[in-house]
């Protein structure tokens, strides 16, 4: 485990900053003075009532006192302004490192540790969570340095003129704030189950929008979507218990912190009576003391805002683990796969059970079995995308857990039944597994996969332009898109999950024929609920209940192991219905 994530928000957050650290400091400095630039002000504004008497000429002196107050002005807004790009400069340097860490920990954690986010909390760390720490960077570090400073100077200015006064412009701090204490009793747990609303309101407008074309398909109106309407009640429910809580209580806060002014105004009258005040210094007073503690409005909602901060920094967290690299492993070719004694589960659930097998170098096996059985999970684990909860798995005689991430993309190809395609071309797409592919490699690799005919038929070939998850094709061409670009990558294990399922019968059984003539040097494991197209398999791995129960030939099994005949005979009797006896003759060869 790294260290940031035994961390807590707060030491990630710093951390996060500290490579920034002179820019921040730049910003916070330059804060600081426009800050003292805004009392300047004031100060001259109480020369100048100082200077006017009746019957003095002092207008070239008050004509002095207003370029010193413009000229500290025009400071102020300088500063204020160069504060603010040091701080920008700083938050969005920031702001790419992270987003640049956690896209490379979501290519790099395994997909298990990736399972318990939905798309909705993803987004919200990557886009909201981010933002607002590049907001609070960039803004608010700047807002309560201000807010910090501007009172307590503006304090010690008023104890200079007078500390009676200074004294009474405070005396409703501390009602506000114990009325706020009051008041926001258990706002963190609401603010707690406020995010996760509004998480899984997120969550649901995702798959909303992704069901919106079977909503279609059945008429179903958007209420008729519960996840979502009801997602959009709990939301409703929260904001408006939260606002009747939160309102009242930042109210009177509100006016506690602005009621000085009931105070030092008569106050201030009554000594003037007294005189043990003058004029000139209780409009100063007036006007430093009314405004004094407006910035702890910042303050209180800078505080709320941090909470936010740190709760996004602590969803951030598990992305941000850096581990060491893995130094890279150089492989010799002909290797053999080895499972020995791995088991896997799902929270409680056992997938997997004490399993052990072998893959030899350029063997054809098929993973056949029951719905339910594992195969698609120790396809995985064998790929190296999942780690097994015990026992190993070697490709020779190094782990697959030594493996960077190079050098196993280097020995596995893996294609599942749920085919992802990118915006590009589809030419882009076949590269992505080999950038350097050429013209004829491609072609050799779209014709294995049953996939050429279909793609010179496209309007502009492999430069055809397809939309996010290649929608415009069908779910047979999408598969063998990205078979054609597994075999680009040429590994010398190709693991294919159900990756035929959408094709034909007899497109499947000329897609394995044809691979095994071009690529016979392969090692070939393949998922696949049709037996026909695997009868020919070299090896033909029979699992149940995450075990391995049978292994041999096509006729071994359909001889010796009940559970192959049942499988066998079920769908052959479906296939000699469907098909004609011609095409099954095909499909047997």
């Amino acid at each position: 485990m790294s260290s940031t994530q035994r961390s807590s928000p707060v030491q990630t957050l710093l951390a996060l900053v500290s490579g920034e650290k002179s820019a921040l400091i730049r910003a916070l400095v330059l804060a600081s003075l426009s800050v003292l630039m805004e009392l300047i002000p004031y100060g001259i504004l109480w020369l100048a009532a100082s200077l006017v008497q009746p019957g003095m000429a002092v207008g070239h002196q008050l004509l002095q006192l207003a370029g010193w107050l413009a000229l500290a002005l025009v400071l102020k807004y300088l500063l204020l302004s160069l504060a603010g790009y040091f701080s920008h400069l700083a938050a969005f340097r920031v702001l790419y490192q992270v987003r640049l860490r956690i896209a490379r920990a979501l290519s790099r954690l395994p997909l298990m540790q990736l399972a318990p986010y939905s798309s909705g909390s993803l987004r919200k760390i990557i886009i909201n969570d981010v933002e607002r720490l590049e907001s609070f960077i960039a803004h608010h570090t700047v807002d309560l340095i201000s807010a910090l400073i501007s009172p307590l100077t503006a304090a010690i200015f008023l104890f200079w003129i007078d500390w009676k006064m200074a004294l009474a412009a405070l005396i409703t701090v501390p009602l506000a704030l114990l009325a706020q204490k009051i008041f926001s009793r258990g706002m963190a747990e609401r603010v707690r189950r406020y995010h996760q609303a509004t998480e899984q309101l997120n969550s649901a407008i995702v798959e909303f929008v992704r069901g919106i074309p079977v909503m279609k398909a059945f008429r179903q109106s958007s209420t008729s979507f519960r996840l979502l309407n009801d997602s959009l009640k709990q939301y409703h429910a929260l904001v408006e218990q939260f606002t009747r809580r939160a309102v009242p209580s930042w109210s009177v806060f509100v006016v506690l912190l602005n009621a000085n002014i009931f105070i030092l105004l008569p106050l201030g009258i009554w000594r003037i009576g007294q005189g043990t005040l003058t004029l000139t210094d209780l409009v100063l007073v007036l006007m430093l003391g009314s405004g004094l503690l407006k910035p702890l409005l910042r303050v209180t909602f800078l505080s709320s805002l941090m909470r936010e901060v740190l709760a996004g920094m602590a969803r951030i967290q598990p992305f941000l683990t850096e581990q060491p690299p893995s130094a890279a492993v150089v492989m010799s070719p002909g290797n053999p796969l080895r499972a020995e004694n791995i088991s896997f589960g799902y929270e409680q659930r056992q997938v997997i059970g004490q399993l052990s097998l072998q893959l030899q170098p350029g063997g054809f096996y098929a993973l056949v079995g029951p719905s339910g059985a594992g195969k698609s999970t120790l396809a995985w684990l064998l790929a190296g995308l999942l780690p097994p909860d015990s026992g190993e798995i070697y490709l020779g005689e190094t782990p697959l857990s030594q493996l960077d991430d190079a050098s196993r993309a280097a020995q596995f190809a893996l294609v599942s039944q749920d085919v992802f395609l990118f915006k590009g071309t589809l030419a882009d797409n076949l590269r992505i597994g080999n950038p350097h592919a050429s013209p004829e490699q491609i072609a050799q690799a779209l014709a294995i996969a049953q996939a050429g005919d279909f793609v010179n038929a496209l309007p502009q070939g492999i430069d055809t332009p397809l939309h996010e998850r290649g929608l415009r094709l069908s779910g047979g061409e999408r598969q063998r898109i990205a078979i054609a670009r597994a075999l680009l990558a040429d590994t010398p294990i190709l693991i294919l999950d159900e990756a035929t399922a959408f094709a034909d019968a007899l497109t499947e059984a000329a897609f394995y024929r044809q691979l095994r003539q071009a690529r016979p040097e392969t090692c070939v494991l393949t998922i696949a609920h049709r037996l026909f197209a695997v009868q020919q398999a070299d090896c033909l791995l029979l699992m149940e209940n995450g075990q391995l129960v049978a292994s041999g030939s096509h006729s071994q099994l359909l001889a010796d192991n009940p559970l192959y005949q049942r499988l066998w005979h079920s769908q052959y009797q479906l296939q000699h219905w469907h098909i004609r006896s011609q095409e099954c003759s095909d499909v047997d060869a």
